[in-house]
């Protein structure tokens, strides 16, 4: 669990980050800068320590789900950003996909997939 809380706090530092080096790519206000930069930072720690926690592929794979998910909706929301098509939703819901399976456990007792 603590490995997923840790994944959201790098994807949050990810994304507010990003919101800030594109608000400093259109206006070119130096704060902007600054905040995406040390929430890059943020992102390293939280990067790390999730490395010590959890598997690189789940690391990776999970965080990229997330990144997916979140950045359309903060792209949406804080910069006004629509898809131009609706295949691109199917991305999205192919990241959620990613993150679903990336958890299955085949050591369940129920099993909804064959893991042999």
């Amino acid at each position: 669990m603590t490995s997923l809380l840790s994944v959201l706090a790098m994807t949050s530092a990810e994304l507010f980050g990003n919101l800030h080096l594109k608000w400093y790519a259109d206006s070119g206000k130096h704060h902007h800068l600054g905040l995406g930069i040390l929430a890059w930072g943020i992102v390293l720690f939280f990067l790390v320590k999730t490395l010590k926690e959890s598997s690189m592929m789940w690391t990776c794979i999970m965080w990229e789900a997330m990144i997916v998910i979140g950045g359309a909706i903060t792209a949406y929301i804080f910069l006004g950003e629509k898809f131009s098509h609706w295949i691109q939703w199917v991305g999205v819901l192919m990241a959620i996909g990613a993150a679903i399976c990336i958890n299955y456990d085949c050591t369940a007792s129920i099993k909804p997939f064959d893991c042999d």
